[in-house]
C-alpha cells in the first residue's frame, strides 16, 4: 500500500508542474514550446543539414512544430515529380559511362569474331586484351564510384541515428514508456554498433573484392568462377541472417516491454483516480498529459522516418540507376560481343545489386526500428 502510494504522489509531482507550465505558454503554438524546452532537436537538425546538404529543405524540428499545430501537408504528386527528376538526372550522368562500355564490348567481340579470319590470330588475341583492360578500367571507375555513394550514405545514416535516437528515446518517456525507451535506446546502440561494424568494415569491403576477382576470373578463363560464387554468397546470406536478427529481436521486444509499461501506468492511474476528492481530476490530467506525449513522438519517430527516406533516396536512386543500366549493357552485349565480356560487365551490374542491396537494409532497419516502436507504445 505504501509503495502504491508513492507512485501516486511522484505521478502528482510529475503532473502538475507540467500542467502549470503548459498553461503558463499556451498560445498559438500551444505544446510547441513545451517538447522544445523538454527536447532538445538541435543536433539531429544540425547532423541532418550536415548530412543532406543543400539537397533537401526539410527541417525535423518544423516538421513536430506542424504536427503539434495540425498544418501538415503531404503532396503525392509532388513525391512522384521528384522521383522522376532524380531518375532523369542519373540517367543523363551515366548516359556517356554506359556507351564506353557498349563500344568497347562491341569492339573486343570485332576482334575476336573477326580479326582472326582475315589476319594473324596472335594480334586479334592481344587486341582483344588491350580492350578488356581499357572495358576493366571503365567498369571499375563505375563501380567505385557507387561504392563511394553506399559507403558515404551508410555512414550518413549512422551519424543521423546516433543523434536521433537520445531524442527519440526521450519521448517514449513522456508517453510513460520507460521502460520501452531504455530497452529501445540499448537496442538501437547494439544495432549501431553492429551495422558499423559488419556493413561498413566487412561486407562493403567484401563486394570490393567480389568485383575484383570476378573480373580476375574473366582474364583467368573462369578459374575462380567458384571463388567469386562463394564470394557472392556469403555476403547475401550474411544481409539476411544480420536483418533477420536485429529485426527479430527488435520485433520481440517491441511485443513485450510495452506491455510492461502498460500495467504499470495503469496500476498508478486507477490507483490516482481511487482518491477521495481529486481523483477524476488527476485521472482526467493524467490522459491529457500522456496523449501529449505520444503525439510528441510520434511526431518526433514520423520526422525521424522522413529523414532517413530523404538521406538514402538519392543514393539508392542513383546505384539502382548504375545496376540496371550495366545489366542492360550485359543484356545488349551479348549477341555481339565475346562471351567475358558480357560476364564482366554482368559481374558489375551484380556487384552494385549487392551495394543497393546493403544500403537498403540499412535504412530498412533503422526505418523498421522505428516503425515498431510507434505502433507497439500506440496500440496498447
Amino acid at each position: 500500500m505504501r509503495g502504491r502510494m508513492l507512485g501516486v504522489f511522484l505521478l502528482l509531482g510529475l503532473l502538475v508542474p507540467g500542467i502549470c507550465y503548459a498553461e503558463e505558454k499556451t498560445g498559438e503554438s500551444g505544446w510547441s514550446e513545451d517538447w522544445r524546452d523538454a527536447i532538445s532537436l538541435e543536433e539531429v537538425e544540425r547532423v541532418f543539414d550536415q548530412m543532406q546538404g543543400k539537397e533537401s529543405d526539410f527541417s525535423p524540428s518544423r516538421y513536430v512544430e506542424e504536427v503539434m499545430e495540425g498544418r501538415v501537408d503531404f503532396s503525392l504528386p509532388g513525391l512522384w515529380k521528384l522521383i522522376i527528376g532524380k531518375l532523369e538526372n542519373q540517367l543523363a550522368d551515366q548516359k556517356k559511362s554506359i556507351f564506353q562500355i557498349l563500344a568497347l564490348g562491341i569492339i573486343a567481340g570485332i576482334f575476336m569474331n573477326f580479326a582472326g579470319t582475315v589476319g594473324n590470330k596472335d594480334l586479334s588475341e592481344t587486341g582483344f586484351f588491350i580492350t578488356f583492360l581499357l572495358l576493366f578500367a571503365t567498369l571499375s571507375a563505375g563501380f567505385y564510384t557507387a561504392f563511394e555513394v553506399a559507403g558515404q550514405a551508410l555512414e550518413a545514416l549512422l551519424t543521423f541515428m546516433k543523434a536521433l535516437i537520445p531524442a527519440f528515446s526521450l519521448t517514449l518517456c513522456f508517453g510513460g514508456a520507460t521502460t520501452t525507451s531504455l530497452a529501445y535506446y540499448e537496442t538501437m546502440l547494439i544495432t549501431l554498433s553492429l551495422i558499423e561494424m559488419l556493413m561498413v568494415h566487412v561486407f562493403l569491403p567484401g563486394v570490393q573484392v567480389y568485383f575484383l576477382i570476378s573480373m580476375i576470373n574473366q582474364l583467368a578463363n573462369n578459374r575462380f568462377s567458384r571463388m567469386a560464387e562463394l564470394v557472392r554468397s556469403f555476403l547475401r546470406f550474411s544481409l539476411k541472417v544480420l536483418f533477420g536478427v536485429l529485426i527479430g529481436y527488435q520485433g520481440i521486444q517491441g511485443m513485450l516491454i510495452p506491455v510492461m509499461d502498460k500495467v504499470k501506468n495503469n496500476s498508478m492511474l486507477q490507483a490516482a483516480k481511487g482518491l477521495p476528492g481529486v481523483g477524476n481530476t488527476l485521472g482526467s490530467l493524467a490522459d491529457t498529459v500522456f496523449g501529449s506525449g505520444m503525439l510528441i513522438k510520434s511526431a518526433i519517430g514520423v520526422g525521424g522516418l522522413i529523414c532517413i527516406l530523404l538521406l538514402c533516396f538519392l543514393p539508392l536512386v542513383k546505384i539502382f540507376v548504375y545496376t540496371a543500366l550495366y545489366r542492360l549493357g550485359s543484356a545488349l552485349l551479348q549477341p555481339v560481343s565475346e562471351k567475358r565480356v558480357v560476364s564482366a560487365v554482368y559481374a558489375a551490374a551484380e556487384s552494385g545489386k549487392l551495394l543497393m542491396g546493403y544500403l537498403f537494409a540499412g535504412a530498412l532497419m533503422f526505418l523498421l526500428s522505428i516503425i515498431i516502436i510507434l505502433v507497439c507504445t500506440n496500440l496498447i
